[in-house]
This record gives C-alpha cells, structure tokens and sequence, in this order.
C-alpha cells in the first residue's frame, strides 16, 4: 500500500502526466496505457494526461509531446521489464519516473516502481490500483484495462492467474466493463488472420516435446497482416497435449526475427536471456534473431523439453 501511495502522491501532484508503454504493444501495453489515460482524465480534468508511443494500434492514435513538455512531466511507464524496450526512448528523461509492471525487473526505470511478478498482467495493477483507492472509473477505462487483463492470463487461464486477478476482474466489470465484447474484441479472428494461424500450423514441426514454426514476411503479408498481428499468433500453436514448449518465429525484416517462446509449466525464460530477450517462465521473447540463433534456440527448446520428459519417466519408475 506504501507504494500505491506514493504513485497517488506523484499523480496527485503532477500538472502533466505522459504515460508510455513497451516496443509493439499487446493488449495489455495498450489496455494498461490507455485504460490509465482515460480513467485518470476523468479522475483528475484539469492534469494534462498523455499516452505516447510511436506506433499506434488497433485505431487508437497516439498523442504527441515535445521534448520540453516530457522533461516537466510525471512519467508512467507500463508493462515494460528494460529501457531499450520504452516505445519513446524520451521517458526517462521527464522529472519524475514511475514504472507499474509484472515482468522480472532488468533494470531499475525511475524514483518510484511498482512490480509485481506473480500479476497476471499490469492491467491487473492498474485496476488494483484505483480498487485500493476507492476510485470510481469511467466505463471505457475499465473496459480497457479488462481487455488487457483477460488477453495476458487468456480469460483467467494462465499459472499466474491468482485470487489478485479476478479481483481486478470483479472491480472491472462492477466499474462497466463488458465482458462479452471484451471476448469478442480479444479472441474474434478476422478470416485473413484464420488463414495466418492454418499457415503457422503448417509450417510447425514438432520435436520431442517441443513445436516450433518459422513464418516469413511474405507468409502474413499474403495473408494482409503486419508484423505485429503475425507475432502475436504464438497462440495457434498452443492447447496441444503432447506439446510442453512452443514457439513463433517471425520475419521482421529480411534475415531478421522475432521470438515469441511459450510453455505449459517449463521456464523458457532461460534460454530467451541467452539470447538478448526476456519476459516471463512460460511465457517470453527474443528481438532481432539470425536464422542461425532461431535454429539454436529450438534446439535449446527440444533439449528442454526432452530433459523435463527424462526427469518425468526417472520419477515414474
């Protein structure tokens, strides 16, 4: 609660608030940043409140700030375990720093930081946040921050969903959340992304308790995605009951890949670190791969799972 505290007080205090998230944002940089922006305009009318990013997602238009305007700011950053990773590389810069997150922290991000890594999602923190402060938020915050929540622990189904987070969930809805389109706009497919996933199943081959696909630029781009829609389908090649690792491997430029690592209960964010990446034990990712290191990398992710299947057959016998 100390902390809390302390990020009321700096909120409280600021005349101008820019709120930043990570690099290629999923839902729950996007539901984190801008379910914040807009409860605390509604919270607080008269502060300046700004979401910045470089890149604007799914219709929402970022807003713009100067340099000076950032350097007399509070600044919030969301969901982001390392600098390198801040969608504004200015946030740092701004007079005070606050930093709200659910990864394992890389480095210190400013005077305040709130992280939690047994949250499901920093949308959950958000939402905790304003609950332990007895605030009222308008409904198209609340809708956006249980957006995030339900994307990051995929509907309350993930090792890290705990009580915390369906009592964010509860807070959520009570505040006006809904639900069904909240399911509809996370989990509904377009019939070009339908084509995607058949084609990331396509190209998966599976070793040893370890499924693996490697996708070009020209796979989504036949397929009418960008990079950032074509990374995020990791999860087509998940649910699988033989499968204890899983991974995506996306062209970003030519020569040049994105990793999104997934497992069951296996701590993959092992070999992501090796590899310059990070995130969480079942769930993680790498930037700017050779074809050689995604090569080494699924097999780290076969020895992997190969070694958990010895250690489950040695304590069978």
């Amino acid at each position: 609660m100390e902390t809390i505290n302390k990020i009321a007080e700096a909120i409280e205090q600021a005349d101008t608030i820019c709120i930043f998230r990570h690099q290629f944002p999923d839902q729950d940089a996007i539901g984190s940043q801008m379910g914040l922006k807009t409860a605390l305009q509604s919270l607080y009318p008269k502060k300046k409140v700004l979401a910045l990013g470089t890149m604007s997602v799914d219709g929402i238009v970022m807003d713009t700030a100067d340099d000076a305007t950032i350097q007399n700011a509070l600044a919030i950053v969301l969901d982001t375990a390392n600098q390198a990773r801040i969608d504004d590389d200015r946030a740092l810069r701004a007079a005070q720093v606050i930093r709200i997150d659910h990864h394992v922290p890389v480095e210190t991000m400013g005077q305040t930081e709130w992280i939690d890594q047994d949250a499901s999602a920093t949308c959950e923190l958000v939402a905790l946040y304003f609950q332990a402060r007895h605030q009222t938020i308008p409904a198209n915050a609340a809708q956006y921050l249980y957006e995030g929540l339900i994307a990051d622990n995929i509907r309350f189904t993930t090792s890290n969903t705990r009580p915390e987070s369906f009592e964010a969930g509860r807070y959520l809805v009570e505040q006006g959340a809904d639900v069904q389109r909240a399911n509809e706009h996370n989990f509904a497919i377009t019939l070009p992304e339908f084509y995607y996933e058949n084609r990331v199943r396509e190209r998966a081959r599976f070793e040893k308790g370890a499924l693996t696909s490697i996708l070009s630029i020209e796979d989504y781009e036949r397929c009418h995605l960008t990079f950032a829609q074509a990374k995020d389908k990791v999860y087509a090649l998940s649910n699988i009951e033989e499968v204890k690792v899983w991974a995506l491997f996306t062209e970003k430029t030519p020569g040049i890949y994105n990793a999104s690592l997934r497992a069951k209960t296996l701590d993959i964010r092992q070999i992501a670190t090796r590899f310059g990446g990070g995130g969480h034990a079942c769930a993680s990712g790498i930037k700017d791969l050779r074809l050689e290191q995604v090569e080494e990398i699924i097999h780290q992710l076969v020895a992997l799972a190969q070694e958990n299947e010895e250690e489950n057959c040695e304590r069978s016998v």
